[in-house]
């Protein structure tokens, strides 16, 4: 599968809160676990009744998900994307 981002898209996102219903489909903006400096971009793809979150990558063969740092906590959490406004999208004829 092609990634739903490439290296470089510009997105808007929402900061995320206690209240932020957050669900499986969703793209969010987390910290990686095991190097906090770092945000990523991933789809949410479960939570458990813990309160932990699954993330993956869109391009599952080239990916760094939460299938190499592990699940990772609603307040690694730290925005859902909204949209994607670079680049623009293709317009087929």
């Amino acid at each position: 599968m092609q990634p739903g981002l490439r290296a470089g898209a510009l997105v808007i996102a929402r900061p995320v809160d206690a209240a932020t219903n957050l669900q499986p489909g969703d793209v969010v903006v987390a910290r990686r676990p095991d190097r906090p400096g770092l945000e990523v971009i991933k789809r949410i793809h479960s939570i458990d009744s813990a309160g932990t979150i699954f993330l993956l990558g869109d391009n599952s063969g080239a990916s760094s998900d939460s299938r190499e740092f592990g699940a990772v906590t609603r307040e690694q959490i730290v925005a859902r994307v909204r949209w994607r406004y670079w680049p623009l999208p293709l317009r087929r004829v």
